[in-house]
């Protein structure tokens, strides 16, 4: 039996994960979780006083956290699990220019929501990967796209 496997018979580990997971609830709202879960990142992004690269590699690691206890709770990339969406809102907010302000911010959510719901290729083939990782992959994807569109918005001085 595995540390996970273990910790997984403990109610608190499972309301934490779900709440995780849900990113405190959000994943339970009726109409477009994934879009209310991205709200709350950008919204979080823009008023976090700390430098948002340091707080990548916790933000992706409790990401891939909170999607395996989603998996486990309510089976293969349920639409509740809205942590995923934190993750790659999160990335393409780093690529706003801090002179844009929250339009910046604003503009990398949007790109950021329809790379999500498109699912161009490559987040197509990272969705249709059955574990945590995948269900987290997908919208790194888009929100690398996210990025790169407005990488290129700014190498073009379109703004």
């Amino acid at each position: 039996m595995n540390i996970v496997s273990f910790l997984w018979r403990y109610r608190t580990i499972r309301i934490l994960g779900g709440t995780l997971a849900s990113t405190f609830g959000t994943g339970f709202f009726p109409w477009g979780p994934g879009t209310v879960g991205s709200i709350i990142a950008a919204v979080a992004f823009y008023y976090c006083p700390l430098n948002h690269f340091t707080l990548l590699p916790a933000l992706l690691l409790l990401s891939w956290i909170g999607c395996e206890a989603g998996r486990k709770l309510w089976g293969e990339d349920p639409s509740i699990v809205t942590i995923d969406e934190v993750a790659g809102t999160w990335i393409a907010c780093l690529a706003a220019p801090e002179a844009w302000g929250i339009w910046g911010i604003s503009a990398a959510l949007v790109l950021f929501r329809i790379f999500d719901i498109a699912k161009p290729w490559p987040v197509n083939k990272l969705d249709e990967m059955k574990n945590g990782i995948g269900i987290l992959l997908d919208d790194v994807a888009a929100g690398l796209m996210a990025a790169g569109v407005l990488y290129l918005v700014i190498l073009a001085d379109l703004f």
